[in-house]
């Protein structure tokens, strides 16, 4: 009996061991793929570190460009309120310059009333000129009365 149960032991073991073993061809297959997959692990790895030095890289590119807009956002605050000033200096000398045009007007006016002012004074003058010169004359030929006459109604006019 002992014999029959070491025979079914060395069975057992046997058909243990036979079904816990893995073939040559698939411990090779297997050993091909562990080797492709620490091949495939090593380039993730890779491609990781490569892909951490583009994020700083774009992260350093980042800040710069915001430190870029935040000057340009500067710039365009200041030309904005450089253009608010010069509006209200150009509202300022456009009332001014509205302000020049009636006064200019106005002068335009007092010009044409002076200037007509003094046409109608040396017509006048014009006119007592003729009425001196004819009295001259008068006074030489005798007329002395018409002179007399002709003076005060050039005066008048």
């Amino acid at each position: 009996m002992i014999n029959v149960l070491r025979k079914e032991s060395v069975v057992l073991a046997l058909a243990i061991m036979v079904s816990s073993c893995v073939s040559q061809k698939q411990y090779t297959e297997l050993a091909k793929d562990k080797d492709r997959l620490d091949v495939n692990v090593e380039r993730a790895h890779k491609e990781i570190r490569e892909l951490k030095e583009v994020k700083l890289t774009l992260e350093d590119q980042i800040k710069a460009k915001n430190v870029e807009i935040t000057k340009l956002e500067q710039q365009v605050n200041i030309f904005k309120r450089q253009t608010d000033e010069m509006g209200a200096k150009f509202n300022v000398l456009d009332e001014q310059m509205k302000k020049m045009t009636v006064d200019l007007e106005a002068k335009k006016s007092e010009s044409a009333s002076l200037i007509a002012s003094y046409e109608q004074k040396i017509t006048e003058l014009q006119i007592a000129n003729a009425a001196m010169a004819s009295r001259k004359a008068g006074l030489k030929k005798g007329k002395v009365k018409r002179a007399k006459v002709a003076l005060p109604a050039a005066l008048k006019l």
